[in-house]
């Protein structure tokens, strides 16, 4: 993705397909919302074995469809109150579409100081004196955050189950059952360093008629018909029916994510192959360990999005990173908790935020340090990168 770096942190799996289904789309002059978006919405739906699949601008705009949904579906004489649990360890957007559906983000902690996955046990303290509409998990790093165990807890309190699937395309659970299905809503990214890269768009998927409707109208204004339908149907004239915004996807984004979805299982055992190199090279290393898959998940059944490695301190970590800048290797940080942002901060101290205690995200993210992993990463780069690790924390 960058000239600057000798080992980029991640790069696209692109080549003539890619082109060739650009250039179809040019060649069509059709460039929004057409016949590619519907193609891509059935083979994603078909992937995932849901009714439907809404593809959108990006994920972001998937999540702010699918809070909205839960904000509006949500029965009229329902006695929760508009708050959405969603975790601390996670980038902000989850939060952001949260606030954006006009509900109240419930900021949740970490199960433990190395696993970054929503605690569901805090969860459902919560939930046990608060009427909650939702709960929103993420699969960190393309791991299952525990889908059966937060069904269970959501169906028990009445309360809806959103999957941010950001990082899961191509991930399952352990009982082989696709990441993104066990919610009522499930949410996707193809931003240019995702399993499925499209450069942006996102998707929304779900077995509920009623969200798909909904969320049909809303990515596009709220109209009950777009362009495509009045120029291929040749009529006229339109209803606006919903509030909406412009949340549509394009042709192009289409076009390259029907390409990258035949090369999505393959790219994901290669993720698979990598991260298991990394875990091997790294054990028996005082002071450094690669995420372990969570105890209810496997890395054969992950989508293996990220490869984060967990250090003995945040300064052992940056004196890593350092190492590795040094040499020509990126690198990145996912995440700073929400709740350590200004914004966040002033919305909490105005009650539009509740920040539930946090000491495991914050532990965790104080010594975590995200390493290159794609498909055309080569075992010698790992092995490279492994070694400059182990020098770095020996150094210290």
């Amino acid at each position: 993705m960058s000239t600057t770096w000798r080992i980029p942190l991640a790069e696209l799996d692109y080549d003539e397909k890619e082109e060739l289904a650009v250039l179809n789309v040019l060649r069509s002059r059709w460039l929004t919302l057409g016949p590619r978006v519907s193609e891509f919405e059935h083979r994603v739906a078909e992937y995932l074995g849901v009714r439907h699949a809404v593809a959108v601008a990006n994920c972001t705009c998937a999540l702010e469809l699918a809070f909205r949904a839960v904000n509006q579906l949500s029965t009229e004489n329902s006695e929760s109150a508009p708050y959405v649990l969603v975790p601390s360890m996670t980038f902000v957007a989850t939060a952001n579409a949260v606030l954006a559906a006009e509900m109240i983000p419930v900021l949740a902690d970490s199960r433990g100081p190395e696993m970054p996955w929503i605690s569901l046990e805090q969860v459902e303290a919560f939930l046990q004196n608060h009427r909650a509409r939702a709960v929103c998990i993420m699969h960190y790093a393309g791991f299952d955050a525990g889908c059966d165990k937060a069904r269970e807890i959501v169906d028990r309190y009445g309360a809806w189950l959103i999957e941010d699937a950001a990082h899961a395309i191509g991930g399952k659970t352990d009982a082989g059952k696709p990441l993104g299905t066990r919610g009522d809503i499930a949410c996707f990214s193809f931003f240019s360093n995702k399993n499925l890269a499209t450069g942006e768009g996102g998707l929304l998927a779900t077995n509920r008629d009623d969200v798909a409707q909904l969320a049909r109208l809303m990515r596009s204004h709220g109209l009950t018909s777009g362009t495509t339908e009045r120029h291929f149907s040749r009529t006229t004239g339109y209803d606006v029916v919903s509030f909406g915004h412009n949340f549509r996807c394009t042709e192009i984004v289409a076009a390259l994510g029907l390409s990258q979805l035949e090369k999505l299982d393959r790219g994901n055992e290669r993720r698979r192959e990598l991260y298991r190199r990394y875990m091997s090279n790294l054990a028996g290393i005082s002071g450094v360990s690669i995420l372990p898959p969570p105890p209810d998940a496997s890395l054969e059944r992950s989508a293996a999005h990220i490869c984060v490695a967990l250090f003995s301190s945040s300064k052992q970590r940056d004196s890593v990173k350092k190492a590795l800048h040094d040499a020509g290797v990126q690198t990145s940080h996912h995440y700073t908790p929400i709740h350590k942002f200004t914004f966040y901060k002033e919305q909490f101290s105005r009650g539009r935020v509740i920040a539930l205690p946090a000491v495991n995200a914050e532990t965790f993210s104080a010594r975590a340090l995200t390493l290159p992993l794609f498909p055309g990463l080569s075992p010698k780069a790992v092995d490279e990168i492994c070694s400059i690790v182990a020098q770095a924390v020996r150094r210290d």
